[in-house]
């Protein structure tokens, strides 16, 4: 069976770029590595996304491994569609609606 196909929300872009370069402002080469992980769980996501937990209504998450951040989904047929990538100390509410 095939995996799923990954669709970023411009937002979901702008979230990741904008950690990473956080990231490489506090040392360099770590918004790369930022990068490189929130690709292992795209990985996991595009085989099975179903693997996670559902946050509220049908929007679920997948936590970063070493970095504060979760990547906020939904699931439409084979499509997984990004729509935030967030850090989890601030108020989600706050900073994206879905």
């Amino acid at each position: 069976m095939p995996g799923y196909r990954l669709i970023f929300t411009p937002e979901a872009r702008e979230d990741v770029l904008s950690a990473a370069l956080y990231y490489d402002d506090q040392l360099p080469g770590l918004g790369k590595i930022f990068r490189g992980e929130v690709k292992r769980q795209l990985l996991l996501l595009k085989q099975n996304p179903y693997t996670r937990s559902v946050r509220y209504d049908n929007v679920r998450f997948a936590v970063t491994r070493k970095f504060p951040y979760s990547i906020h989904y939904t699931i439409n047929e084979r499509l997984v569609i990004i729509a935030a990538v967030l850090c989890d100390y601030r108020d989600h509410a706050e900073h994206w609606k879905l």
